[in-house]
Order: C-alpha cells, then sequence, then structure tokens
C-alpha cells in the first residue's frame, strides 16, 4: 500500500481544520462531512507516537530576525484579515513567537508549535473582540 501526495494534502487539511475548529458541534458536523469512519479515523490518530515521526533529517534553526517585534494593533490586523492556516503557512515559529509576545507579553511555552501559538493568538482576539462587543452596550 502507498499512500499518495493527494491523499496526504487531504489528511493534512482536515487535521488543520480540526485543530482551528472552537466548538464540539463544529467538530462534529465537519467529520461527519469530510470522514467515513470518524471513529476510526479519532483512534487512528491517537495511535500515532510524534517521537517515532523523525525521519533522520535534521532540521535548521530559524534564523532569529534582528528587531523583528510586532505593533499589538498589526498582531490584531493580522489575524482579522487572514485565516488561521494562511498564518501558520506564511510565517516564521520565531515571527509568531513574536507576535505572541506584542499581545501577551510574555513568551509562548516552548513546546508549542506554530499552529498552537497562532490558536493561543486567534483565541485572545477573538475573546477581546467579544468583550469589547459587550462592554460596548454599556
Amino acid at each position: 500500500m502507498c499512500i499518495t501526495k493527494t491523499q496526504i494534502h487531504e489528511l493534512d487539511s482536515i487535521i488543520s481544520r480540526l485543530n482551528s475548529i472552537d466548538t464540539d458541534e463544529e467538530k462534529d458536523q465537519f467529520l461527519k462531512c469530510n470522514v467515513e469512519d470518524v471513529d476510526l479515523f479519532l483512534e487512528t490518530l491517537k495511535k500515532v507516537n510524534k517521537s517515532k515521526l523523525k525521519n533522520g533529517k535534521k532540521r535548521s534553526a530559524a534564523k532569529k530576525e534582528a528587531g523583528s517585534s510586532y505593533e499589538r494593533s498589526t498582531v490584531f490586523e493580522i489575524f482579522q484579515n487572514t485565516s488561521l492556516n494562511e498564518i501558520v503557512a506564511n510565517y516564521l515559529k520565531a515571527e509568531l513567537v513574536a507576535m505572541y509576545c506584542s499581545v501577551y507579553s510574555s513568551r509562548p511555552l516552548s513546546a508549542d508549535n506554530k499552529e498552537r501559538i497562532a490558536q493561543a493568538i486567534k483565541g485572545y482576539i477573538h475573546d477581546m473582540s467579544r468583550a469589547e462587543t459587550l462592554l460596548g452596550g454599556l
């Protein structure tokens, strides 16, 4: 059996979309529409041992640009006008860390990957816009 590139891209898009969904109802609906056997799919994903996925290639460390800091308003604008998948694809982890620092005034956990950092920022911006809407009526 050989898994094709097309199948890999489909799996990647499903996993990325799952990671960006906020509610369980949305997740369940998405899985029902895109996966033939939801239970088998989820159990298979749970079996993956991430430490065994290394294929021997050494990853080069991302070069940290001098002075790579973001203004809070710039980060808000980026996350409001761009989808989470595009942000993860177009920015380096170091850039996302700099954005996280400008929003939270602290660094993310070193174990957090690009997607998790981007989700945290997106969640913060979503919460802030909800709070602004609620307080705007006062």
